[in-house]
């Protein structure tokens, strides 16, 4: 009955190959790899990944078994998780998108499609950190030649963080430049550039290995370019072209629209992110609530009775399912909806205010800001109430807390794209889009939690316009207007986007008839823990009481939905009995 809710329709047969994946060498679990063994282990089973899929071109044509292959990856390996949405979802998926067909881009498409190289993403830079308004490095073109050279000023502009640090596996680069032709700067552009080969660096590349052990332990790099010529057939050029006098023509003929057009894999990026961040939020209430039926407590408050009697811990574990179950439907509606999930890379007029993400897509940059902060609070929660357990690396949750962590910031920064859609909800003031409500005189039903919802919203709103003069997005006298108010916009951005997701949560409610009783207790937890601020502690409490009286007898069917199995996640304390670990 709740399988409808976690899982896309008609796709439990590609769950099942995938689980099959399992038997092969590359995903037997072994403590024992140092760093360099566990990067070349990601990468072997990323070989695995592929030849399942047939190749990366099959598995772009087909969302489903794209989605369900993310999945699947960041569930057995966040690190995998990762090198398989930057080669497939940002790298192939761009270059398909943005290059002008050749025989030579072709055969870029086929090596990747075999995996005979492995496509990185290199856009941050190091002196930059996530401007990507900002970035220095060029790619001039020769119209001797027809290449373009591709050079870092200095070194600030070193690329920073791209997973090409480590020997014996090929590396293609998806490198963004700021394109020079006829000494003018054009904006930025991508270009394939080939990074490695298993037995050597390329010429003009310089590759710094990153020290120490970071999130996701891949073998990340600073990248450094010297002069570095790439055939013409290598430049993304989408719409642009070079003409016979060696100039360029741009029919979008803005650098800021040029901008967010060439960042087009980013939208795949977002949409990638949500899925694997409530993946994992699955697997750890999953972990965690099948570890607490098993745990009894000793204390004097309630001596041999299990913990989840306890109003503590169900406020812990009983949040972190809430939140899944809103966070794992927000997903599933972006994946499913084809105009979210198959970016157009459309421009707005003024261009980003901050960050171009939410310009690129701004449902699908919503919702890996909802899934992340999401995931965050159902990992922190599940740690807490598992006690040393939780802890223990064995039991994952560390693992994947490092996901989450780090996209964060990865595939769009998750503040930036909070403050641009925050001030943008702000900048409304009265088109009518936000009217005023009051808090629900009585609490209880969908239409309660609907009010509560959008008083909180209404709420913040009015906390950011209050005395805001009218001023125009990229303003250079803008700043001290919304500098004081810069936090309140992304707390705003934040309830909106977490009231998007209760809306989902309550449709689906809705849906299910009589069995939606039991979402409906979800999304009532939901409510309170991200809307209820001003609620009455006795409203509140009674609320929470009664949702967790609901949700406990349906614990069982409520976490059977999400198809997880001991084998899949190898943690020893989601195992039948974790004293035998």
């Amino acid at each position: 009955m709740y399988r409808q809710l976690i899982h896309r329709p008609n796709t439990s047969h590609i769950r099942q190959e995938l689980m099959a994946l399992l038997t092969q060498a590359p995903f037997k679990t072994d403590y024992d790899l140092d760093c360099k063994a566990m990067q070349h282990r990601t990468y072997e089973q990323l070989g695995v990944l592929n030849r399942w899929a047939g190749s990366g071109s099959a598995l772009l044509r087909d969302r489903d078994r794209l989605f369900s292959a993310l999945e699947f990856a960041a569930i057995v390996n966040p690190s995998l998780f990762h090198v398989a949405q930057v080669h497939y979802g940002v790298c192939l998926a761009s270059i398909k998108e943005l290059g002008n067909h050749s025989t030579h881009l072709q055969k870029v498409i086929d090596s990747l499609d075999e995996l005979a190289s492995v496509c990185a993403i290199l856009i941050t830079e190091l002196g930059r950190g996530n401007s990507h308004l900002a970035i220095a490095t060029r790619a001039v073109y020769e119209p001797k030649t027809e290449q373009f050279v591709i050079s870092t000023p200095d070194k600030a502009a070193r690329k920073i963080m791209p997973n090409v640090a480590l020997e014996g596996v090929a590396k293609m680069g998806l490198v963004f430049a700021q394109l020079w032709c006829g000494d003018k700067n054009h904006g930025l552009f991508p270009f394939v550039v080939p990074i490695r080969s298993e037995r050597r660096i390329f010429p003009g590349i310089h590759i710094t290995p990153l020290p120490g052990n970071s999130a996701l332990s891949m073998d990340y790099a600073m990248v450094h370019f010297d002069e570095v010529r790439v055939p013409r057939a290598n430049w993304l050029g989408d719409t642009a072209t070079i003409n016979k006098d060696a100039m360029l023509v741009d029919p979008l003929a803005d650098i800021s629209r040029r901008l967010v057009r060439s960042l087009v894999g980013s939208g795949n990026a977002s949409t990638s992110t949500a899925i694997g961040a409530a993946a994992v939020s699955r697997v750890c209430t999953w972990t965690a609530l099948r570890y607490a039926v098993q745990r009894n407590t000793m204390g004097q408050l309630g001596p041999r009775r299990s913990v989840l009697e306890f109003r503590s811990q169900q406020n812990l574990l009983f949040s972190a399912l809430a939140e899944t179950y809103a966070i794992t439907c927000l997903a599933n509606q972006l994946v499913a909806d084809s105009q979210a999930s198959n970016v157009t890379g459309a421009a707005s007029s003024t261009g980003p205010m901050t960050a171009p993400w939410a310009t690129i897509n701004r449902l699908a940059a919503l919702t890996k800001t909802v899934a992340i902060g999401g995931a965050e609070a159902v990992i922190l929660n599940c740690r807490r109430a598992s006690g040393a357990q939780g802890v223990l690396a064995v039991n994952r949750f560390r693992e994947y807390e490092d996901l989450v962590v780090a996209y964060a910031s990865a595939g769009g920064d998750n503040r930036l794209i909070l403050l641009d859609i925050g001030c943008d909800l702000a900048r409304r003031s009265g088109d009518g889009s936000l009217p005023s409500v009051s808090l629900p005189s009585e609490f209880g039903g969908a239409d309660a939690l609907r009010q509560l919802a959008k008083f909180e919203e209404r709420r913040q709103y009015e906390r950011v316009t209050k005395g805001l003069a009218e001023c125009q997005a990229g303003d250079k006298e803008s700043l001290p207007i919304w500098n004081p108010r810069l936090t309140a916009a992304i707390d705003l951005a934040k309830i909106y986007g977490c009231r998007v997701a209760l809306e989902r949560l309550l449709e689906s409610a809705r849906e299910m008839g009589e069995n939606g009783k039991v979402v409906e207790a979800l999304a009532t937890i939901y409510a309170i823990n991200h809307f209820g601020a001003c609620l009455p502690y006795e409203t509140s409490d009674r609320a929470l009481t009664c949702a967790f009286d609901v949700v406990l007898p349906q614990l069982d069917r409520l976490l059977d939905a999400f198809d997880l199995s001991p084998i899949m996640v190898s943690a020893p304390m989601a195992s039948g009995d974790y004293t035998a670990m």
